[in-house]
């Protein structure tokens, strides 16, 4: 399998995953006392399910460059750029 073969299958398996873990943060949020107790938790499960999406549609990017500049979360946009 080529370079950018397995980094279409790693896209994949990141976008199942942000799927997976935002479903699971959904079904926490139907529940109003884990909301008021653990908000602070269920933000940081959709911000994994964010990255996870990012990564991915940079794993998959004609330009990784470019595409650094188009994420939306600031700290991992900033934590990419190191690496350009």
């Amino acid at each position: 399998m080529n370079q950018e073969a397995t980094h279409r299958q790693i896209a994949i398996v990141l976008e199942e995953l942000s799927q997976e873990v935002e479903a699971l943060g959904a079904s926490l949020c139907l529940d109003p006392d884990i909301v008021v107790r653990h908000m602070t938790t269920l933000q940081a499960i959709d911000m994994i399910g964010q990255k996870q999406r990012s990564l991915a549609s940079l794993l998959t990017a004609d330009c990784p460059a470019a595409s650094i500049e188009k994420i939306a979360i600031d700290a991992l946009r900033e934590r990419l750029r190191l690496f350009g």
